[in-house]
C-alpha cells in the first residue's frame, strides 16, 4: 500500500504537465484560430477593395468608349448635312437640266421642291441631335468624376461594412489600407494612377484613336454612280477630324459629284453637286486624301464645295477623359490591408477571353482603359513588401 501511495505522489507533477500541455495547446489553437479568422477577414477586405478599383477602372473604360462614340456621331451628322447639301444640288440642276424634256422636268422638278421643303426641318432636327450630342458628352464627363469621387468614398465605407460582419474583438477591429507596397493609405496615390487626359497633351493618343474608330460612312464615301461609253458620275466625299495646337477639334465634312466625260487624251469634268460643313474651324486646305480623295475625283466640285460651306452652332472643342498612358502588369494597382494579426494583399488585372471576345486581327490585346475587362484577384506578398511592413507593424512571420 506505501509503495502504491508513493508511486501516485510522482504521478502527480507527470498529470499537472499534462494538463498544462493541454491548456497551452489549446491556447495556442485558439490563438490560430483567431488569426486565420483574421487573415480571412483581411482576404475579403483586400479583395473586396480591389474589386470596386477594377470596377471603377471599368466604368471609366465604359465611359471612355461611350465618349468616342458620342464624338463619332459628330462626324455622322456633319456628313448627313453635307451629304444632302449636294444632293439638293443635284435635284436642283437634274431639275434645271431637264427643264425642256417633257414629262421628266416634272418628276425632276417634284424631286427638287421635295428636297427643298424638308430642308429647312431637316437642318433643325441635325442641330438639336448636334446640342443633344454636346449634352451626352458633358454627362459623360461629369459620371467619370462622380465615378472618381464616388469610389474613393464608398473603400473605407465597404472596409467598415466588412469589419462589421465579422465577429472580432474591438481590440482586433483596427484597419489599415494601403497602396502597395504599403506606406501610403488608400486612396491618396489612386487620385494620380489614373489622371484626367486632354487632347493637345496627351501625344494624339485619342486623335488617333478616333481615326481608327470611325465608321466606313465617315471614313469614305467614294464610289462611282454611272459609268457607260464616255460618260462617268463620280461621288466622293467623307469626314475629316483636325487637332489644333491648344488641342481643339475641328470635325469637317465634305460630299461631291460630277459628270467626266472622257475624251481621247482626257476629260471634262462637270460639277453636279457639292457640300461642305464643320464643327470648329471651316475648311482652308485639303489634301488628296482628304475626305474620301474628294478632291483628286472631283476637283473642280471640290472648289464650289469649299467656298460654300456650313456651319455648325458649338465651336471645336477639347476631348477629355480618363486614361494612362503605361499599364503594364508591373504596375497594375494592387492594395494592402492590415490587421493587428493579419496582412492580405489583392489588386487588378486585365484579360480578355478570347473564347469569347475574340480580336479580329487575333493579337494579345494588352492592358487598356477602353475596354471593361479588369478584374481583382488575391495576390502575394513580395518579399520587399514583407519586409517594409515588418519594419512598420509588429507581426509574427506567420502573419505574412
Amino acid at each position: 500500500m506505501r509503495g502504491n501511495g508513493f508511486t501516485t505522489l510522482w504521478l502527480l507533477p507527470i498529470l499537472l504537465g499534462l494538463m498544462l500541455l493541454l491548456l497551452g495547446l489549446l491556447a495556442r489553437s485558439e490563438a490560430l484560430r483567431n488569426s486565420w479568422y483574421q487573415q480571412t477577414v483581411a482576404d475579403n477586405m483586400a479583395s473586396s477593395a480591389a474589386t470596386l478599383l477594377a470596377r471603377e477602372m471599368n466604368l471609366l473604360a465604359i465611359t471612355n468608349r461611350a465618349l468616342f462614340a458620342n464624338e463619332l456621331t459628330v462626324a455622322q451628322l456633319l456628313g448627313l448635312a453635307s451629304w444632302f447639301q449636294m444632293m439638293k444640288d443635284v435635284a436642283d440642276r437634274s431639275a434645271m437640266a431637264s427643264s425642256w424634256i417633257p414629262y421628266l422636268n416634272a418628276i425632276t422638278r417634284n424631286i427638287a421642291n421635295v428636297v427643298q421643303n424638308i430642308e429647312r426641318p431637316f437642318y433643325q432636327v441635325l442641330q438639336a441631335v448636334m446640342y443633344f450630342q454636346r449634352m451626352v458628352t458633358n454627362a459623360l464627363r461629369a459620371t467619370q468624376w462622380y465615378a472618381r469621387v464616388g469610389f474613393a468614398m464608398t473603400l473605407p465605407k465597404t472596409m467598415e461594412q466588412i469589419m462589421a460582419k465579422h465577429e472580432l474583438p474591438p481590440s482586433q477591429r483596427k484597419w489599415q489600407l494601403l497602396h502597395a507596397p504599403g506606406i501610403v493609405p488608400v486612396p491618396w496615390l489612386w487620385w494620380t494612377y489614373i489622371p484626367a487626359q486632354t487632347s493637345g497633351s496627351d501625344q494624339k493618343l485619342a486623335h488617333r484613336l478616333m481615326l481608327h474608330s470611325l465608321d466606313p460612312f465617315s471614313k469614305k464615301r467614294s464610289y462611282e454612280w454611272f459609268d457607260a461609253v464616255q460618260i462617268e458620275v463620280e461621288k466622293a466625299g467623307g469626314a475629316r477630324l483636325q487637332e489644333a495646337n491648344n488641342g481643339e477639334w475641328t470635325w469637317q465634312s465634305m460630299d461631291t459629284v460630277s459628270i467626266h466625260v472622257r475624251g481621247l487624251l482626257d476629260s471634262d469634268e462637270y460639277p453636279w453637286g457639292d457640300g461642305a460643313t464643320y464643327l470648329g474651324d471651316e475648311i482652308a486646305d485639303l489634301s488628296a486624301q482628304d475626305f474620301g480623295q474628294t478632291s483628286k475625283i472631283n476637283p473642280t466640285a471640290t472648289k464650289w464645295g469649299v467656298s460654300d460651306q456650313d456651319s455648325f452652332a458649338g465651336g471645336a472643342q477639347r476631348f477629355r477623359y480618363f486614361n494612362r498612358e503605361s499599364l503594364e502588369p508591373d504596375d497594375w494597382p494592387s492594395v494592402i490591408v492590415v490587421l493587428p494579426q493579419a496582412v492580405a494583399k489583392a489588386g487588378v488585372f486585365y484579360s480578355r477571353p478570347s473564347a469569347w471576345f475574340p480580336r479580329a486581327d487575333e493579337q494579345h490585346e494588352q492592358a487598356n482603359l477602353f475596354n471593361s475587362l479588369w478584374q481583382s484577384q488575391l495576390q502575394s506578398l513580395s518579399q520587399f513588401e514583407r519586409t517594409l511592413l515588418s519594419s512598420q507593424y509588429r507581426y509574427s512571420h506567420a502573419s505574412f
